[in-house]
C-alpha cells in the first residue's frame, strides 16, 4: 500500500516521526557545512592545523545523508513515491556522516544525525528491532573506530548521545504501541457492548411477544370454546381480554424497542420488576391458566435489574406452561432474604405426563443469561411428573 494511501492511524510509528527527523537533520547538516567551510582543522602528529574541504563535496555527502529523511517525508504527500525500505535507512546516513566525522572540528554538529538515527529507527521497527540495533551499533562502532584512529576526539559523548537517542525511540515505539492496542481494545469493548445490548433487547422483545402470544391465544381459545357452547358473552369477554392484552403487549414492545434509540430520559415508564408478578400471575389467570403464586420477603428495594431478571424468568416458565400444558397448574414460588434469591416455578403436565421442552430454543437461553447476570444458578428440567424451574442468586452480586 502506497503511504499516501495510509491514515495516520495506521501508521505502526507516530508520523511526526520523519518529519521532526527529517528538521533536525536539515538544520544540523547545515552548521556541520558551515564549521567545515570555515573552521576545518587537521590533526596530524600531535599537531592541529587549518584544513581545506570542496565545498561541492561537502554538499554531495550532505545531500546523501538527507536522503532517507527527505524521502520519508515527500512519501506521506506524493502517492507514486514509495518510502525507503527501513533496512536501507541506515547506509546513506552512515557515509554521509562518515565524511564529516573524518574531517573534523572542535565542536562538531554531524553526530547529532548517528542520534536523530537511531531514535527514528527504534521508534519504527518495534516490529524488527535487530534493524534500529544495528543501525545503533553501527554508529557507535562509527565514532568509536574514529576517535581509536585519532582522526576524532570526544567520541564517548556522542556514544552516550546515540544510546539516549535509541532509548528515547524505544520509548517512543512503546507508547504507540500501547496506544494501538488501546484503540483496538476500546474498539473490541464498543463493538462487544453493541452486540450485548442488541442481544438485550432481542431477549425482552421475545419476552413480551412469546408472553403476549400465550396469553392471547389462550384468550382466543375460551373464545372458540365459548362459541361452541354456544355461551356469546363468555366469548365476547374472552376477547375482549385478548385485545387487551395485544394493546398491552404492544406498549411493552414500544417501550422496549424504544430503548434503543433511548437518551437517558427519565420520564421513561419503567420496566416491570418482582413487584409486578402478582399482575403478571392475573393475566394468565384471567386467560384459564391456574397459576398459585407466593412471595415471601421485601421486593421493592431489588436491584432494578434483578427485579426486571425475575419477572422475565417467571414471565417465560408461566408462558411455557401455557404452550405445552396448558390445562395444567402452575406455582410459582419467590423468597428472597438479605442474603440470596430462591424461585421456583413448577408445574404438573394438564396430560399426567412431563411438560414438553427440549430446552433449545431461545426463551430458555434467555433465562439462562439472565441467571448469569445475577451470579445464579438455573436448573430448568423435568420434576417428578412435570417441569421445574428453580433459580438460586445471592442478593447482591459480591
Amino acid at each position: 500500500m502506497s503511504p499516501k494511501a495510509a491514515r495516520p492511524e495506521e501508521i505502526d510509528w507516530p508520523i511526526w516521526v520523519p518529519f521532526g527527523s527529517a528538521a533536525l537533520v536539515v538544520v544540523t547538516m547545515a552548521g556541520a557545512m558551515y564549521q567545515r567551510r570555515h573552521f576545518y582543522f587537521v590533526v596530524s602528529h600531535g599537531h592541529i592545523s587549518r584544513g581545506h574541504v570542496s565545498f561541492p563535496i561537502m554538499f554531495l555527502f550532505a545531500a546523501i545523508t538527507l536522503v532517507p529523511f527527505v524521502t520519508d517525508c515527500l512519501s506521506n504527500f506524493f502517492e507514486p513515491l514509495h518510502r525507503l525500505p527501513i533496512w536501507l535507512f541506515p547506509f546513506p546516513v552512515l557515509i554521509g556522516v562518515t565524511y564529516f566525522i573524518f574531517h573534523t572540528t572542535n565542536i562538531d554538529f554531524a553526530p547529532f544525525v548517528l542520534v536523530f538515527m537511531s531514535a527514528e529507527l527504534a521508534s519504527r521497527t518495534g516490529d524488527r528491532p535487530f534493524i534500529g540495533l544495528g543501525a545503533t551499533a553501527a554508529s557507535i562502532a562509527l565514532v568509536a573506530g574514529a576517535d581509536i584512529s585519532g582522526r576524532y576526539q570526544g567520541g564517548v559523548i556522542w556514544v552516550i548521545g546515540i544510546l539516549v537517542g535509541w532509548f528515547g525511540g524505544y520509548i517512543v515505539e512503546s507508547l504507540g504501541r500501547k496506544t494501538n492496542q488501546l484503540r483496538e481494545a476500546q474498539e473490541g469493548l464498543a463493538e462487544k457492548a453493541a452486540a450485548d445490548e442488541r442481544s438485550r433487547i432481542a431477549r425482552e422483545v421475545h419476552d413480551v411477544i412469546a408472553h403476549s402470544m400465550s396469553v392471547t391465544m389462550l384468550h382466543i381459545t375460551a373464545a372458540r370454546m365459548a362459541l361452541e357452547k354456544h355461551k356469546p358473552d363468555d366469548a365476547l369477554e374472552a376477547l375482549h381480554e385478548a385485545e387487551r392484552q395485544g394493546r398491552s403487549s404492544m406498549t411493552d414492545i414500544r417501550r422496549t424497542v424504544g430503548l434503543l434509540g433511548s437518551d437517558g430520559d427519565a420520564a421513561a415508564a419503567p420496566m416491570p420488576s418482582a413487584i409486578d408478578l402478582p399482575k403478571l400471575a392475573n393475566d394468565f389467570r384471567s386467560a384459564g391458566l391456574i397459576v398459585d403464586l407466593r412471595m415471601n420477603g421485601e421486593f421493592r428495594d431489588l436491584d432494578p435489574a434483578a427485579g426486571l431478571s425475575l419477572y422475565r424468568i417467571v414471565q417465560e416458565s408461566l408462558t411455557n406452561v401455557a404452550k405445552h400444558s396448558p390445562g395444567a397448574e402452575a406455582t410459582v414460588y419467590l423468597s428472597v432474604d438479605d442474603e440470596k434469591i430462591h424461585l421456583t416455578v413448577r408445574n404438573a403436565s394438564s396430560n399426567g405426563a412431563a411438560s414438553s421442552g427440549d430446552g433449545s430454543g431461545m426463551g430458555l437461553r434467555g433465562m439462562i443469561e439472565r441467571a448469569a447476570m445475577l451470579d445464579g444458578q438455573l436448573f430448568t428440567g423435568r420434576s417428578g411428573g412435570g417441569w421445574l424451574v428453580e433459580l438460586t442468586a445471592p442478593r447482591t452480586k459480591p
